[in-house]
């Protein structure tokens, strides 16, 4: 199957999830208000005024926080149902329908668009290619702009992971590049296509393209404060944070 192929069931899949999703996550779901969210908020850094991608950016939850804290928000993502969702639900923020794997999409919003931070929240492991978007990203960040990418954890929350023994993990088929079909939450309806790469190919595209890691975290769970999943997990971080820069910056 290439890699159109791949991307066109992707966008299917997603289009036909898209309600249901919006629903189960609204404006974040436990795992990223626990993992997720707190991190990308500090390394953001917002003052107020700042120009924001949100690459990727599902039913705009993130979006809505960060527009919250008085940045600019653009929002983009490959399906037009969850753009519809993230419309209906922010009417202060503009939402267009793009892909991050299609270089002349990429290509034109830089034409127009410049941005201080590029945010990509649980979306890489989605896309069939990282190479296109990681490329434009020095046409679409401004001088000393950043970008922050969240991902579910390739060394410990893969389609490949088993949670056994109890309160542990068996972790197998880390170092290559997998894909697979799953479910990211309980009783979705549609699996979803799960593109799994090791930490070694999403830092080495990046520094290909120029970049340098500035910031870095793996956050785990507080087993006093939390019911989550990953409770009886809490030296196990499930999810990982990265803030890079252009290395002139």
């Amino acid at each position: 199957m290439s890699q159109d192929d791949i991307d066109s069931e992707s966008q299917r899949i997603w289009n036909d999830l898209g309600l249901w999703w919006d629903s189960s996550v609204e404006d974040g779901d436990s795992f990223h208000k626990a993992f997720v969210f707190p991190t990308i908020e500090r390394f953001l850094d917002l003052k107020g005024g700042e120009s924001i991608l949100d690459a990727g950016c599902g039913n705009g939850a993130l979006s809505r926080l960060m527009s919250s804290k008085g940045a600019n928000v653009m929002g983009v993502d490959f399906s037009s149902s969850l753009i519809q969702q993230a419309r209906q639900r922010s009417n202060n923020i503009r939402f267009e329908e793009m892909s991050l794997t299609n270089e002349k999409q990429l290509f034109d919003l830089a034409l127009n668009e410049k941005f201080d931070r590029i945010v990509c929240s649980m979306v890489l492991h989605d896309m069939s290619s990282i190479d296109p978007f990681f490329k434009s990203l020095k046409l679409l960040l401004k001088p000393k702009g950043t970008f922050i990418f969240s991902i579910p954890h390739p060394c410990f929350n893969t389609p490949a992971t088993l949670f056994e023994p109890a309160g542990c993990i068996t972790i197998k088929n880390y170092i290559k590049s997998t894909t697979s079909k799953m479910c990211s939450k309980p009783n979705q309806p549609i699996k979803q296509l799960v593109f799994h790469r090791p930490m070694t190919e999403y830092f080495n595209s990046l520094i290909a393209v120029g970049m340098v890691m500035n910031g870095f975290e793996e956050p785990c769970v507080d087993p006093k404060e939390s019911d989550n999943l990953w409770k009886m997990r809490s030296e196990i971080p499930p999810a990982l944070i990265a803030r890079w820069v252009f290395m002139e910056n």
